[in-house]
């Protein structure tokens, strides 16, 4: 098992919460095999440029555990997910 994080940027438009968006997030990561040991609000910033009809998005940090062939499966999964507009992952 390799530490890793993951920067979420939530699409925020939706009728969702913030509270419900993060654990369906913490759900999709640990149904993969992932075991999240902290989640952080870093806040709502403002796009340098709009995209996809956005100009906010709620940016999430999530710090899990994981085999490396989970983050293919993860990314793949939220891939496809409205309420995700952007995903980014790296090794700790």
């Amino acid at each position: 098992m390799r530490k890793y994080e993951a920067l979420i940027v939530l699409n925020m438009k939706g009728a969702e919460t913030l509270d419900e968006l993060t654990a369906a997030m913490t759900k999709t990561l640990q149904d993969a095999g992932a075991k999240v040991s902290e989640t952080t609000n870093v806040g709502r910033r403002e796009f340098a440029y709009t995209s996809k009809h956005l100009t906010h998005g709620q940016y999430m940090l999530f710090a899990f555990e994981a085999e490396p062939s989970v983050i293919r499966q993860v990314r793949e999964t939220l891939a496809i997910d409205e309420r995700v507009h952007y995903q980014y992952y790296r090794a700790k």
